[in-house]
C-alpha cells in the first residue's frame, strides 16, 4: 500500500511500528518526526524531521499517521493524535497478526497491538492505546483513551480503566475493579481494589505509593495548530 505515513517519535516504539507497517503490507513511513532527537535511534530510509516548521511544510503530503510515544505518556500520545486529526491527517491502527482480538471487541483508532496480545469478548479499547506483548484483557472490559497495557499484564473481566492510565509489566488486575484517570499500576502489582485518579500503586496486594504526574510536554503541536 502506498500510503504516505508520518510516525511521530523516533525511538523503540517507532522502530517496532516501522516493521509492523511492512508486515501489514504498507510502505515504510515517509517521515519520522521527533523534536527531542537529532536522528532516529534506528536505521531508517525515511525522512527525519525534528523541527515543527519543517514538518509543517510536509503536512499536506501526509495521508496517515501513527504516534509512537510509549511508556506512561498516553496523555501526550492522545493529544498529539487529536491535533494531527485536526490538521486533516488520518490515524492508523496497527494490530500484529499473532494477536487475538475477538470479533465482538472494539479497538479504537491510533492503537498499537503487539504480538501475542489477547482481547476477549465485548471489550472496548479507546483511541491511541498500546497493548504490549503478551498482554491479556478479558471479557467486557472498558479501556479508556491513551492507556498503555505493558507486556504480560493481565486484566480480568469487567474492569474499567480510565483515560491515560498505565498498567505495568506483569501486573494483575482482579475482576470488576475501576482504575482511575491517569493512574499508574507498578510492574508485578496485584490490584485487589479500586485505584483512584492519578494514584501510583505497587506491590501485592497493591498499595498507594504517590501521585502520578504527566511529564511529557509537546510544543510542536502548539506550533502546528497556531492561528
Amino acid at each position: 500500500m502506498n500510503s504516505k505515513i508520518l510516525l511521530w517519535g523516533g525511538k523503540s516504539m517507532a522502530r517496532i511500528a516501522c516493521d509492523m507497517l511492512v508486515e501489514n503490507g504498507f510502505n515504510s513511513p515517509k517521515i519520522i518526526y521527533d523534536d527531542r532527537l537529532s536522528g532516529p535511534l534506528f536505521k531508517s530510509d525515511s525522512i527525519f524531521i525534528n523541527k515543527p516548521e519543517e514538518l509543517e511544510a510536509h503536512i499536506k503530503s501526509i495521508s496517515n499517521f501513527l504516534v509512537c510515544i510509549g511508556d506512561s505518556h498516553g496523555y501526550a500520545r492522545h493529544n498529539i493524535s487529536m491535533a494531527l486529526e485536526k490538521l486533516g491527517i488520518r490515524p492508523m491502527k496497527m494490530v500484529h497478526s499473532t494477536s487475538f482480538i475477538d470479533r465482538t471487541a472494539d479497538i479504537g483508532s491510533g492503537c498499537i497491538v503487539m504480538p501475542g496480545t489477547i482481547v476477549n469478548k465485548f471489550t472496548s479499547i479507546g483511541k491511541n492505546c498500546i497493548l504490549n506483548t503478551g498482554s491479556q484483557i478479558d471479557h467486557e472490559c472498558i479501556i479508556g483513551n491513551g492507556v498503555h497495557v505493558m507486556g504480560a499484564a493481565a486484566i480480568a473481566g469487567m474492569v474499567n480503566i480510565g483515560d491515560f492510565a498505565t498498567i505495568g509489566t506483569n501486573a494483575t488486575i482482579l475482576p470488576y475493579l475501576k482504575i482511575g484517570y491517569g493512574a499508574y499500576i507498578g510492574a508485578g502489582a496485584v490490584v485487589t481494589r479500586d485505584v483512584k485518579d492519578f494514584e501510583v500503586v505497587i506491590g501485592s496486594p497493591a498499595k498507594f505509593l504517590r501521585k502520578n504526574l504527566f511529564t511529557y510536554y509537546d510544543h510542536s503541536i502548539n506550533y502546528l495548530l497556531r492561528q
